[in-house]
């Protein structure tokens, strides 16, 4: 693949890892706004920004180090010739990539046969040390089918690196040099100024007797090799291991000194001791897991979900998560509200250590935050839009025009939502004293001085723009001004547990804030005026969740509904995650959350290691001037998906003193879901849906208090067994949830969406023409078949039903007439209009 590359990550350092093993290559593929530059393979470290005027209007961007994995290898003699991260796949043979998703490293091995035919058994692995987060390594083992003489060169490529300029750099190397020679490259950051070092290693193993050992020279490319010649006999296997340490002045007083002794420390330690210390870490981390028995795929796409953010976080950050984490400089490794609302809950549930890195950043840039807001003309904090080491808006904010640094202010509240949503899950009132109330107090202050009188006594928030960004200038966004009561809220309830004085004007605005809503279709309107035009991504359903708003009966269903046709199919790819969500929660009949969960994953998963687009298509959002080229790795996208497991299927919330759960599982996962290792206030507990109960075990900790929908229930060290929810035995249609396949579909537009009971979801075919079989389990008498369709009638279809799914006869072509039809599978066959844009589709088929 071009560009899904495989990486590894423990955190703080981040790097991809090219097909052929190790190094760097690039591509002619642009990421998307704000950069436009070509996609590379990237080392990244977790809060390191810079700014100069050739990017980006100098504003601030992550930087990016020099690539540490390059290790070369290279034959002697008279037709000499290396191997490197650019070899031609036509000289490859016996290729196989692994990304061991469990332990953090990937495995390269591979027969490269030189120019002159000698060829080489080659196998790179590469981790970055879950351990040590300094420290990266890269070993290298060989198999000459060949005698001679061979050179291994240790690179550090300044061909990766961004947005530095260097120092320093050339041979480290101290005493005897019999644990390895050492070498490095010393960096500032453009803009900011902030110091660095990437230091290198090379060990050779026992039986690698150097002939000629060539040390660094200092280079001023920001790059640095050093070498050793050796002989080697054929059919021998030889090992040699580069050992690297990275550190910046953020982290260390002594960058350089630190990173030469982070790596001589690794070298001198070894690969097996390292690697049983790393791989221990990611251990530890993987206690907290999603077993979907029976989907391999889902199970592989959720693993691969949980790697991509787990390799970004790191217990002890303080600088939260981009929306690709350490894995690109996409979206410029700023900090955006995917990291509290799409990325966070996931990681609370199951990691709370990791995911207190987003809480903890917003309260390291409060600074920033209360200046910005002083230079606005606004009380208490304003936090942009966008941010990378301080949160300072003139610096670190990208989006002018349109002008979301300002407007996107749903931002404040989805801030002040995680900072309760940490205490909550921590129970941690010291934290909530010294480091959230600061917080959610200066938001609060925020929105009592944002929102308009109105003459009737209400208040209104004006010229906004909601997560939807193809509205902007709004005024009264629902979800803005439903985020602002509850910021509102929560910041007076934070301060009656801490004995502080609340201000009696949080209630009373919180109390009259206007919440746009239609009283005749039951749907709350996305603000005040909104039509029904075409919206980029979730916005109005986010009322239900993550806010929890409380709706008039039908509203929740018929609000989903609404806006899940109305959403941009080519718009970012964390939406359907919370439409999964949502209808989960409202429980309508039907498996429509099966069909949800599926649009927030299938058209988004590229490359073999499962990695996430930004979108299905070539672009984030047809209609978003800014939108670009998709990011990947999409951690946003990863996160969404994996709230539909720890907090869509099992309905958990967190309050402040229980857990709420009404767990449900749509037919499609019949073997069910198992979350294991999650974590609320000091406790550990496993939650199995089955298709009938659900067994919740506390493993470790005190009891605990159950809200579930037949009453408080307290979890013991004894099981609690609850009964899971299932939709789709509430209805007699023989059609609903059955299995059903296609011929064809459109990216997101699946099979399943035809029969799972929600007219809002829809099966389209790739292409105008199409079929769409169902089975029913068992043979029925068929009286009926009814199709709705999605988008313009079909110029022609027809129905037809089997016992055996092999021999098949027509029915009528709006129904079965002439009586009931003895038949197991129905077909429909659809023949529609040359016009791709709008694709005939079924949105509902009823079997009677």
């Amino acid at each position: 693949d071009d560009t899904h590359h495989a990486y590894v990550g423990n955190g703080y350092l981040g790097q991809r890892v090219p097909p052929n093993g190790a190094g760097y290559t690039d591509s002619d593929a642009k990421t998307g706004w704000p950069l436009f530059t070509p996609s590379y393979d990237g080392s990244f470290v977790s809060g390191l920004y810079a700014h100069n005027q050739q990017t980006a209007a100098d504003r601030q961007a992550v930087a990016a180090l020099p690539t540490w994995t390059g290790l070369t290898v290279g034959t002697g003699g008279e037709h000499s010739d290396t191997f490197n991260s650019l070899t031609k796949s036509g000289r490859i043979s016996g290729y196989r990539q692994v990304l061991f998703l469990h332990c953090g490293i990937v495995r390269t091995s591979l027969t490269w046969t030189a120019a002159d035919g000698r060829k080489t058994d080659l196998v790179y692995e590469v981790l970055a040390d879950r351990d040590d987060p300094h420290t990266g390594a890269v070993r290298l083992s060989m198999t000459p089918r060949w005698s001679g003489e061979a050179t291994v060169t240790d690179v550090l490529d300044g061909r990766g690196a961004r947005r530095i300029r260097q120092t320093g750099g050339g041979d480290r190397t101290t005493g005897s040099g019999r644990d390895g020679r050492t070498m490095d490259v010393a960096f500032r950051t453009d803009g900011t100024n902030t110091d660095g070092a990437v230091a290198s290693t090379l060990r050779a193993g026992h039986d690698v007797r150097a002939t000629k050992p060539q040390a660094a020279n200092e280079e001023r490319d920001l790059s640095a090799r050093q070498s050793l010649t050796f002989p080697v006999r054929k059919g021998h296997a030889y090992e040699l291991t580069k050992y690297v340490g990275v550190d910046t002045a953020l982290t260390s007083h002594a960058p350089r000194q630190d990173a030469t002794t982070t790596s001589q420390r690794a070298a001198r330690q070894g690969w097996d001791r390292l690697l049983r210390a790393h791989t221990a870490a990611w251990a530890r981390l993987w206690r907290s897991d999603i077993e979907v028995p029976g989907q391999r795929e889902l199970q592989a796409w959720a693993r691969s979900a949980q790697y991509g953010l787990l390799s970004s976080t790191r217990k002890g950050a303080a600088n939260s998560i981009a929306p690709a984490g350490l894995t690109s400089d996409n979206y410029a490794g700023l900090v955006f509200w995917d990291a509290e609302t799409w990325m966070y809950p996931a990681l609370l549930a199951t990691a709370p250590d990791l995911a207190k890195t987003v809480v903890e950043y917003r309260y390291r840039t409060l600074p920033g935050a209360r200046e910005n807001a002083r230079k606005l003309g606004y009380q208490g904090l304003f936090y942009p839009w966008n941010s990378g080491s301080k949160g300072d808006l003139a610096q670190e904010c990208h989006s002018v025009d349109p002008p979301h640094c300002r407007t996107q202010i749903h931002l404040q509240s989805d801030i002040s939502l995680a900072t309760w949503q940490y205490y909550l899950a921590t129970g941690d009132t010291h934290w909530l004293r010294e480091r959230g109330w600061p917080v959610m107090k200066g938001i609060a202050e925020f929105w009592a001085g944002r929102v308009s009188r109105n003459t009737d006594g209400s208040y209104s928030i004006k010229d906004t723009a909601g997560p939807d960004e193809y509205s902007n200038g709004v005024d009264d966004a629902v979800f803005t001004n439903a985020g602002a009561v509850t910021a509102l809220r929560n910041a007076t309830r934070a301060a009656q547990l801490l004995g502080e004085r609340a201000p009696r004007e949080w209630t009373a605005i919180a109390d009259r804030i206007r919440i746009p809503y239609d009283t005749q279709r039951k749907v709350f309107q996305q603000y005040d005026g909104y039509s029904g035009s075409k919206i980029k991504q979730a916005d109005t359903v986010l009322l239900m969740y993550p806010l929890e708003w409380p709706m008039p009966q039908g509203a929740a269903t018929s609000t989903l509904d609404y806006y899940a046709q109305r959403t941009d199919p080519d718009g970012p790819a964390m939406t359907d995650s919370v439409h999964a969500i949502a209808a989960a929660g409202t429980g309508e009949p039907g498996c429509s959350t099966y069909t949800y969960l599926q649009r927030s994953i299938r058209p988004f998963v590229r490359g073999p290691f499962a990695q996430f687009s930004e979108a299905r298509g070539a672009k984030a959002g047809a209609e978003d001037p800014l939108a670009g080229t998709p990011a990947h790795d999409f951690l946003t996208g990863k996160g969404g998906f994996l709230q539909i497991f720890t907090n869509g299927l099992t309905g958990m919330r967190m309050r402040e003193d229980r857990l709420h759960l009404d767990p449900t599982l749509p037919p499609q996962l019949g073997r069910g879901v198992t979350l294991r290792g999650l974590h609320w206030q000091g406790r550990t507990y496993d939650i199995e849906i089955g298709a009938h109960d659900t067994t919740v075990r506390l493993t470790d900790g005190a009891p605990m208090t159950l809200d579930t929908p037949k009453g408080e229930r307290i979890l013991t060290k004894t099981a609690l067994v609850l009964e899971t929810r299932r939709p789709d035995c509430s209805t007699g249609q023989h059609g609903r949830c059955t299995t059903v396949t296609a011929s064809s579909e459109e990216p997101g537009m699946y099979a399943a969406a035809a029969v799972d009971g929600n007219p809002a979801t829809a099966w389209i075919p790739d292409g105008p023409n199409g079929e769409l079989t169902t089975d029913l389990g068992k043979a029925v008498r068929v009286t009926k078949t009814t199709p709705v369709w999605s988008g313009p009638a079909p110029t022609s279809y027809n129905v037809q039903l089997s016992l055996d799914g092999r021999h098949w006869r027509d029915a009528a072509a709006d129904s079965v007439s002439g009586g009931a039809v003895p038949a197991r599978y129905v077909r429909v066959v659809v023949r529609g209009g040359a016009n791709a844009k709008s694709r005939t589709g079924i949105a509902e088929l009823t079997v009677s």
